[in-house]
């Protein structure tokens, strides 16, 4: 370690020190940018576009949850490779009929891979047309008759790759 003490021979001038702070706070900034580019091009932090906009409509929100909490819907979302399936009765048990089902399906983390999907009528409930790749997905379904709203969740789920247990 004798070349890190300055002498005579080798003075540690205000050049040097120039250089060291230079290159500390070039590298602090350098993976400050890296990151921040990392972090905004996996994630835009947008859940609307507008939120002013969208905080008008809370209180509307908020009863039509709890009128849906309140009518006892039983609903269930599963992913059965890769596909899901939706299923949603009255509070007596009796499958819910004559429903249109669409789901927005987006990763937690990234916007990238949104998709909405579409649900077709079978024995069992609902089913939708696409697959979904394996891995966690955010899932807002809702359910219509006609134009009314009938049902809305959203919901975490977890796709197994082909071939392993859920």
């Amino acid at each position: 370690m004798r070349f890190l003490r300055p002498s005579d021979k080798n003075p540690l001038t205000g050049w040097h020190m120039l250089a060291v702070v230079l290159a500390f706070f070039g590298v602090t900034i350098g993976v400050n940018l890296v990151m921040a580019f990392a972090a905004t091009s996996t994630f835009p932090g947008l859940v609307v576009e507008n939120s002013y906009v969208s905080s008008q409509n809370y209180n509307e929100l908020l009863t039509a949850a709890r009128e849906q909490d309140a009518a006892g819907w039983r609903h269930e979302l599963s992913a059965e490779g890769g596909i899901l399936h939706f299923r949603l009765a009255t509070s007596a048990g009796t499958p819910a009929a004559g429903l249109s089902i669409a789901a927005h399906a987006g990763r937690p983390s990234t916007s990238r891979e949104d998709r909405d999907l579409t649900f077709v009528l079978v024995t069992r409930g609902y089913q939708a047309t696409e697959l979904l790749p394996a891995g966690l997905w955010e899932v807002d379904v809702e359910a219509r008759r006609g134009t009314e709203l009938v049902f809305r969740r959203t919901q975490k789920i977890f796709v197994a790759a082909p071939g392993t247990a859920p």
